[in-house]
């Protein structure tokens, strides 16, 4: 797009000067165009495969996850967005290291991207390092305080250290927000000792 832009600039200058040939002018209009229309179509092209990206990641196909966002790092290496997709699903695909390595690239080119401070704290849960994890969904709440996701994925930490206190107290806040999180907290292993205490039961049996 700049390239496009700078083709403009060019353009406007260009007509101030005295005795410009109008046949150079219809070239250059027809180039710049021509310029328009190419990053036009690589965009809509970029747009797609982030499109495609997130939704193989969103299905748990890790590897198409990965290819479609090689295919917009190649087009634009400078896409945030491509490497904190790549970076969650190379993790979730076992490549943990990768997986950060892509998460904080990403957190360099957009350190305001909120999507990856959530992409960052479940990389980070899935190496283990799980205070790394809670600061980053910490840095979610703090731009998006009623972020489900992000306070159940404190409760869960809190659950995995033993804290069964907070643990509780975070998934209250996470179902008080959205019903669903009893249905996924009733299931996880991170619950899975809790089910014979009666407040997890209170708040999350029928």
């Amino acid at each position: 797009m700049k390239y496009l832009i700078i083709a403009i600039v060019l353009l406007v200058f260009s007509g101030c000067g005295h005795g410009l040939d109008v046949n150079s002018n219809v070239n250059s209009n027809e180039s710049a165009n021509s310029v328009g229309s190419t990053n036009h179509s690589a965009n809509k092209t970029i747009n797609n495969d982030l499109e495609n990206a997130k939704q193989f990641l969103s299905n748990g196909d890790y590897n198409k996850a990965i290819d479609a966002a090689n295919n917009v790092i190649a087009s634009d290496p400078n896409s945030a967005e491509a490497y904190s997709i790549r970076g969650f699903a190379r993790a979730l695909n076992g490549e943990i290291e990768q997986g950060l390595v892509d998460t904080k690239t990403s957190y360099q080119l957009d350190p305001n991207n909120v999507a990856n401070y959530y992409n960052m704290a479940m990389v980070y849960k899935l190496a283990g390092q799980l205070e790394e994890s809670k600061q980053w969904f910490e840095k979610v709440l703090t731009k998006d305080p009623n972020n489900t996701w992000s306070i159940y994925g404190i409760a869960t930490i809190y659950a995995d250290q033993g804290d069964d206190d907070k643990a509780l107290e975070w998934l209250a806040k996470a179902i008080k927000i959205d019903s669903s999180v009893k249905v996924v907290a009733a299931e996880q292993d991170h619950f899975e000792r809790f089910h014979e205490n009666s407040v997890f039961k209170s708040l999350v049996l029928p």
